[in-house]
């Protein structure tokens, strides 16, 4: 890099030696990031939230709400408060709450308190797991909300 002082000897400008550009939203299909993170070190809490995410979530901070997602990975250091909906649900870490999705895998140190409704689950040794499980045969009753406008037409309408 090239530091370059502007006449204001207040102010200090840096110059990357190399221009790069980045990346554009074409890179993934649908101009979709390939994955969203909650770190370790974040939190998100509160009554009656929602978090939605298009693409793949993965969570390894503490979540206080309710997940939808197409892809979503509870990482081995998260704690998700809440019910979860996602196509595909890996689960490393704690999840009180309810987890509907097409694919569910509770993996050696998953700890989950709350009912699964899946058209798969895998549940590996070491897991912990109590609640009921249910095998759900209409792919659509599992099936994430994404879009927030038409979970409130299905309220209100």
């Amino acid at each position: 890099m090239v530091f370059q002082r502007k006449p204001n000897p207040k102010t200090l400008t840096v110059v990357p030696t190399e221009v790069t550009t980045l990346p554009s939203e074409t890179a993934h299909p649908g101009g979709i990031d390939a994955e969203s993170i909650i770190g370790k070190d974040m939190s998100i809490e509160g009554q009656s939230i929602t978090v939605r995410c298009r693409g793949t979530l993965r969570v390894n901070g503490v979540i206080t709400a309710d997940l939808h997602s197409n892809e979503l990975v509870v990482g081995e250091q998260a704690i998700i408060n809440g019910s979860i909906a996602a196509d595909a649900v890996h689960v490393y870490g704690q999840v009180h709450g309810a987890i509907l999705g097409a694919h569910v895998t509770l993996y050696p140190s998953a700890q989950v308190d709350g009912d699964i409704h899946a058209q798969m689950l895998t549940i590996e040794q070491g897991a912990s797991f109590d609640g009921r499980s249910r095998k759900v045969a209409n792919i659509a009753e599992v099936a994430p909300q994404l879009d927030p406008q038409s979970m409130q037409q299905r309220a209100y309408g």
